[in-house]
């Protein structure tokens, strides 16, 4: 069975999954905590089928007598308009209502198995069970930005929505953080301890640097974006025949990745509005007076840490007198582009450039 490409639903539907959250023995345990070892990024998908399972059992176990079953069909049935048929239209609609009621009951047995797990989870996010659970998870119902300072002195900015989980303390060769949701990272530098976010179906590795992950269940794609240093993006694998970072992509800043979840494809590219990164007193001048396009190129390159990729045999004689100082990058490329009759793609994070010369 490849429960890697399941999602919650699909693991509360499953014999062997459902058997070992009712009922778990040796085996069944060893398995799933060893599927879990394998692929940490599935694990709210796990325990989302997990609540699923146990709010069916609830609803399966409470058992109601006659009189009670009577009077909630009664209000039911009594609920039901007549439109001139009388009884037939009753007894017609009577298999849909009872679904219904099925359906009422099963969202409501669900809602309060999650209430009272999210009580528990609040309660951990307080503090009250820190001493019973070797993990802390923080989850964030409020419009504001919810700030989160880590063991190891890393901050998460965890954005509405959002949920994210952790160890309460960073032991062995690596720190791991689960987020669903949104958040941005600023993680404190630690070579010999790199910071893992496992998201839904993609693995961010880092060192010390700061970016943004947006990874929704419903969002049918999973994006990072680097603000500072350099991270390492790839895709959860089905096997682990070889390393899953070797198919991956490397980040620097003005950079992200985006994990398309259906087919499983990453692609780089630049973020929307990509940022300065050179400091204000050693920020070069856009002003140009026939400036060459290389020398214009350059300091774009300079100024945004991208590549731009041109003909430079093709282009030597091409000039530009043109101020370039309130436009950002895509206006900068627009605004050359036209002068120069010129045109750009962006590939794999480059700034291709396609002239047939000046």
């Amino acid at each position: 069975m490849n429960y890697y490409q399941f999602r919650a639903e699909d693991f509360a539907a499953d014999d062997y999954f459902k058997e070992w959250v009712c009922s778990p023995d040796q085996e069944s345990d060893a398995f799933w905590q060893e599927f879990l070892r394998d692929y940490p990024e599935k694990y709210y998908q796990v325990e989302e089928g997990k609540t699923l399972v146990e709010a069916l059992y609830q609803i399966n176990v409470v058992k109601a007598d006659e009189a009670q079953v009577a009077r909630v069909w009664s209000r039911i049935e009594g609920s039901v308009r007549k439109d001139g048929r009388g009884r037939f239209f009753v007894s017609s609609k009577k298999h849909f209502v009872w679904q219904a009621a099925a359906s009422m009951l099963l969202l409501l047995g669900i809602a309060w198995l999650w209430h009272s797990r999210s009580g528990q989870r609040d309660d951990v996010a307080t503090g009250n069970h820190l001493n019973q659970s070797a993990w802390v998870e923080q989850v964030n119902d409020a419009m504001e930005t919810m700030q989160i300072s880590l063991p190891d002195g890393s901050k998460i900015a965890l954005e509405k929505s959002s949920r994210v989980r952790y160890a309460r303390e960073f032991k062995g060769n690596q720190r791991e953080v689960y987020l669903n949701g949104a958040a941005f990272f600023d993680i404190r530098k630690n070579p010999s301890k790199p910071f893992f976010v496992y998201t839904n179906g993609l693995v961010t590795k880092v060192l010390g640097t700061s970016f943004r992950v947006q990874a929704h269940d419903a969002d049918p794609d999973v994006t990072v974006a680097v603000r500072t240093g350099r991270v390492s993006v790839y895709s959860s694998n089905e096997t682990r025949t070889q390393d899953p970072e070797a198919r991956g992509v490397v980040l620097t800043p003005n950079q992200k990745a985006v994990f398309q979840r259906d087919i499983k494809s990453l692609t780089k590219t630049l973020v929307e509005k990509p940022t300065v990164l050179v400091e204000k007193d050693n920020l070069p001048s856009f002003v140009f007076e026939d400036a060459s396009a290389e020398k214009v190129f350059a300091t774009l390159e300079k100024v945004y840490g991208i590549d731009v990729v041109f003909d430079e045999e093709l282009m030597k004689n091409c000039t530009l007198t043109i101020d370039l100082s309130d436009e950002d990058l895509f206006q900068k490329l627009e605004v050359i582009c036209k002068v120069l009759e010129v045109s750009y793609k962006l590939i794999d994070a480059q700034v291709i450039i396609y002239s047939k010369g000046c």
